[in-house]
C-alpha cells in the first residue's frame, strides 16, 4: 500500500545498452580563394591546400591508417576491404588501395630504420623467421618462397627484414653483423655464423621450448621422457614464482641459482645417462643430445635475470604474418614484401608497447605529411 504522498529521490538505477554505429566516410571539401592583380595580369595567389600524405591523393591519414591496420593487423585482404568500403559508401578500387599501402610502406621506412638502430643496441636480441610466398615472374612457377626475419630488441622493439630466399647466403647475420652481445634463437645451423665469428661473435642464448619440444613428441611412445619434462616444467614454475614476486633481474638471478641450478644438474645427469645407454640413432638419444649439444646456451639464463628461458616472444611476432598469408596468400613482388616488413615492424612494435595501431598510424602519417623532421623521429 502507498500513502499517496510526494516521493523524494533516493538514488538512481543505471542501465547500459551497447549500440553499433556502422563506419562511414566523410568527404571534406576545402575552398581556397585565388587572387590576382587586374592590371599587371601576373602572379596568382591562393591559400595553401591541406597537407597531403600521398601526392595527388584524396586519402587522409585516418583513411590510410585504416587501410594499413585492416591488412596488417586484422589480416584483411585488399579485395575484401574494397567490398567493405563499398558497403560503407565509398567505391575505392583495389589497385588504389594497393598503391596507398605501398606508399605508406615507403613513407614509414625512416621510422623502421630508427627502430632497427634501437634493436641493434639492445641488451638482448631475439630472432626467428617464417616463410612468405612472393610473386616473381622470373621464376619457373611465377612464385617464390621468401623469408620474413623477425628481430626483437629487449622484448619491445620489433623489426622485420625480408630476404628473397631462406638460404644461408642471406639472413639475420647481415643485419646483426659484428654483434657481441646476447642473441636468442633456436639452434638451427642457419644461425651459427652469428656465434662462430663468421659474421659476429655474439653470445648464444638457447630456447627451452625447442629443447622440450623433442621430448614432447615422444611422450606418447616412450614413458621415460616424463621425467625430463617434469624437470623442465619445474624451471618454468620457478619463473612464474619470480614473476609473481615481481623480482628485479638481480633477485631473479639469485632465485635461479638457488632453485633452477639444482634442477638443471638433475636434468643434465639424466640426459648424459640416456645418451650413454641408448643407441645414437634412437629418437630418445637424439632428443637428449639436442639439449646436451646446446647446454651452455640453454643454461646461460641462470646467471642473468634479464635472459628468458625461451624464444617464444619472438615466435609470437610471426603469428600476424602466418595469419595474413592465409588470407592474402602472397606478396605481389619482392618490393611489396619489403614494404610489408616495414609495416609489420610498426604494427608489432605497437602491440609490444600496448599502443593502439589506428591512432598511432593516423598521428604518424599526419606528422609526415606536415614535413616532420628526420632528427625528431624519437619525439612522442
Amino acid at each position: 500500500m502507498q500513502c499517496g504522498r510526494e516521493k523524494k529521490p533516493i538514488g538512481e538505477d543505471v542501465t547500459r545498452r551497447l549500440v553499433f554505429v556502422p563506419g562511414h566516410f566523410e568527404e571534406h571539401i576545402y575552398h581556397q580563394e585565388k587572387y590576382a592583380c587586374g592590371y599587371c595580369k601576373e602572379g596568382v595567389a591562393t591559400a595553401p591546400a591541406p597537407a597531403q600524405v600521398i601526392e595527388r591523393s584524396a586519402a587522409t591519414p585516418s583513411l590510410l591508417a585504416h587501410v594499413v591496420v585492416s591488412k596488417y593487423v586484422d589480416h584483411t585482404p585488399l579485395h575484401r576491404l574494397h567490398r567493405i568500403y563499398d558497403r560503407c559508401g565509398a567505391e575505392i578500387p583495389v589497385s588504389t588501395l594497393s598503391d596507398w599501402t605501398a606508399a605508406v610502406g615507403e613513407l614509414v621506412e625512416p621510422l623502421v630504420e630508427r627502430l632497427a638502430e634501437r634493436v641493434l643496441n639492445a641488451y638482448i636480441v631475439r630472432t626467428d623467421a617464417t616463410g612468405l610466398r612472393v610473386l616473381d615472374p622470373t621464376s619457373p612457377e611465377n612464385i617464390l618462397r621468401g623469408t620474413m626475419w623477425a628481430l626483437v630488441g629487449d622484448d619491445r622493439d620489433v623489426v622485420f627484414r625480408y630476404t628473397p630466399t631462406g638460404e644461408g647466403s642471406t639472413g639475420p647475420w647481415e643485419f646483426l653483423a659484428g654483434r657481441t652481445g646476447y642473441i636468442q634463437a633456436d639452434a638451427a645451423n642457419v644461425f651459427d655464423r652469428l656465434f662462430n665469428g663468421q659474421a659476429a661473435r655474439a653470445i648464444e642464448l638457447g630456447c627451452w621450448s625447442h629443447g622440450r619440444r623433442k621430448m614432447v613428441a615422444l611422450q606418447d611412445m616412450d614413458y621415460r621422457v616424463a621425467y625430463p619434462l617434469k624437470l623442465i616444467a619445474r624451471l618454468y614454475r620457478i619463473e612464474h614464482l619470480a614473476d609473481a614476486r615481481e623480482l628485479t633481474p638481480e633477485a631473479r638471478a639469485m632465485l635461479r641459482q638457488q632453485r633452477s641450478q639444482p634442477v638443471l644438474e638433475k636434468l643434465k645427469r639424466w640426459l648424459l645417462a640416456t645418451i650413454k645407454s641408448e643407441t645414437p640413432s634412437s629418437d630418445l638419444a637424439k632428443a637428449a643430445a639436442y639439449s646436451i649439444n646446446h647446454w651452455d646456451a640453454l643454461t646461460r639464463f641462470v646467471k642473468d635475470g634479464r635472459v628468458s628461458l625461451d624464444n617464444n616472444l619472438c615466435e609470437q611476432q610471426l603469428r600476424d604474418i602466418a595469419l595474413g598469408r592465409k588470407n592474402y596468400l602472397f606478396a605481389g613482388s619482392h618490393d611489396a614484401a619489403r614494404r610489408a616488413a616495414n609495416l609489420y615492424s610498426l604494427t608489432r612494435t605497437c602491440a609490444q608497447y600496448g599502443i593502439p595501431p589506428l591512432p598511432y598510424f593516423t598521428d604518424v602519417l599526419s606528422k609526415l605529411a606536415a614535413g616532420w623532421p628526420q632528427d625528431r623521429l624519437d619525439d612522442p
